[in-house]
């Protein structure tokens, strides 16, 4: 760890939660949570996470940042004044903050040093994980195999709390709209060409063809189904900025998102129901090797892995194009940002 360079980004992460609270422009205040986003990232990457650090990338500083400024779009810039009777509540929740960030602080002192061999974790799981995840499951990608297969029930749940965020966007602001009214816009046809939508039209496809690759690569290098789904929403979110929201829905309408949510799930928890169908625990995919010829339970494993990272990166995309929609049309789904 290079300790100017982490202070560097600490200094500025301190300035970002200043501005942030000071700053009455929630626009303003959306974009520096991007920034605050971005700088996590190169402390991710510093710290050698770099599979974190690209989920901060694409979740943090891009889509979140996007969704800030559509939920901005459809309300009020400005923050309200306060009136003078609740500024002692502002203090004393400033009080408290102070308080917890010193009890943090000096609970830090107990937490083992960096990369300490005698620590906790560096005696018990990591080791195993480390020497063995390769032999378990077939996936060099040593975070891959964490999340999708020893630590699979949690990144189910992980996936079930985003499509039950999406459900409750969707509640919410969603409103049925005609089906005349998500007739697309022909890409190919005589539009304006300014320099966003010729470069956005020529990106999308190669992000696009970057995003399967992350999925199906996730296996052998950073990235999975988190990250690539993230990377497809912002692909078509990007085109709902530059050209129109209608024309996003009429190739991805609400009814597929719905749609697609839904089988994203169900195909991750399918794979789960399959092997205790099978007669083993549930996602336990060594099981799957009867189904699959040609493959051993090893081997089977990593390709349920595979099969649980697109169910995941399904249901992202399909939440991710839900959300903005209905948080920059406010539910109607007629006009966006």
């Amino acid at each position: 760890m290079i300790w100017s360079f982490d202070l560097l980004i600490l200094l500025f992460m301190v300035i970002c939660a200043f501005f942030v609270i000071q700053v009455k422009d929630l626009l303003g205040a959306a974009i520096v949570f991007g920034v605050y986003s971005f700088l996590m990232c190169l402390l991710w990457t510093e710290m050698g996470a770099v599979d974190v650090a690209f989920t901060e990338a694409a979740v943090g500083a891009g889509v979140s940042t996007v969704l800030f400024i559509a939920a901005v779009h459809r309300s009020s810039r400005q923050v309200k004044p306060r009136k003078r009777w609740r500024r002692p509540n502002k203090a004393v929740g400033l009080i408290a903050a102070g308080l917890l960030g010193g009890v943090l602080f000096y609970a830090s002192v107990d937490f083992p040093d960096w990369a300490d061999p005698s620590s906790p974790a560096s005696t018990h799981l990591s080791p195993y994980f480390i020497t063995e995840a390769l032999a378990d499951t077939s996936v060099p990608n040593l975070v891959t195999a964490v999340l999708a297969d020893y630590r699979s029930f949690d990144t189910l749940f992980e996936t079930a709390v985003i499509f039950v965020a999406g459900m409750a966007v969707f509640m919410i602001l969603g409103q049925k709209t005609k089906e005349s009214a998500q007739v697309g816009i022909d890409l190919t046809g005589g539009y304006e060409d300014t320099i966003i939508r010729v470069v956005s039209r020529a990106l999308v496809p190669f992000m696009q063809i970057f995003a399967l690759y992350v999925v199906g690569h996730g296996h052998h290098s950073p990235g999975g189904g988190f990250q690539g789904g993230v990377l497809l929403g912002a692909t078509f979110v990007l085109l709902a900025i530059s050209f129109d929201l209608k024309m996003v829905l009429g190739r991805m309408s609400e009814k597929k998102n719905l749609l697609l949510a839904n089988t994203g799930v169900l195909l991750y928890s399918g794979i789960g129901v399959l092997s205790l169908l099978l007669g083993a625990n549930f996602l336990d995919y060594s099981i799957l090797h009867t189904l699959l010829p040609s493959t051993g339970p090893v081997v089977a494993r990593s390709h349920a892995i595979l099969g649980v990272e697109i169910g995941v990166a399904i249901t992202v995309m399909a939440i991710i194009i839900l959300i903005y929609t209905n948080l920059s049309s406010g539910g109607t789904n007629e006009k966006g940002l």
